[in-house]
């Protein structure tokens, strides 16, 4: 079809900015929230998140992968974000009855008593390896395509998960037995 509109001198339409985006909104405000842990953070990385999208649309249509490129996209806002905040006085003390949990999309049924202990757990993890752990164990990418994502070498990745289980496991009581689970 687009031979025959080249033959004609008619440019076949492009996709538009928000017709590339959109499909992929939701999986990057849930991955967003799993990086930020509160909605409002969230919507904030997203929208940064866009405006730099929108700054390299051509290179945007140019890539053949798009959702490992997108989430690549935003982890490096979510890591210059989090420098930058870093350098910033803390002018709010967190409390911790404000911070929602990490898991509470995924595991509503779930007692509050357990999503503070993994997000408890998930909290003593470093930001690199916090983002492994939710975008691999929750989110389901396989480690060649976060290897793609992060800029990480495969053998870096497995080892730094490898790790970061190791630390979860030692702050984690809860057993699958004593979780809500099916078994099918």
């Amino acid at each position: 079809m687009s031979q025959i509109l080249s033959f004609f001198g008619i440019k076949e339409k492009e996709h538009s900015f928000e017709e590339l985006i959109h499909p992929h909104m939701s999986n990057l405000f849930k991955v967003a929230y799993q990086y930020t842990g509160t909605k409002h953070d969230a919507e904030d990385l997203l929208q940064d998140l866009l405006e730099f999208l929108l700054t390299k649309e051509n290179e945007l249509r140019k890539v053949e992968k798009l959702k490992p490129w997108l989430m690549r996209c935003l982890y490096n806002r979510f890591i210059d974000l989090y420098r930058k905040k870093q350098r910033q006085p803390n002018l709010e003390d967190i409390d911790d009855d404000k911070v929602q949990p990490l898991f509470r999309y995924f595991d509503n049924h779930q007692k509050d008593e357990q999503n503070k202990e993994i997000y408890t757990a998930m909290s003593k993890l470093s930001q690199d390896q916090r983002a492994l752990v939710a975008l691999h164990d929750i989110d389901g990418y396989t480690l060649p395509e976060l290897s793609e994502i992060m800029d990480v070498p495969l053998g870096t990745l497995k080892s730094s998960l490898h790790r970061a289980r190791k630390t979860l496991k030692q702050h984690i009581t809860l057993q699958p037995y004593e979780l809500n689970v099916r078994h099918y």
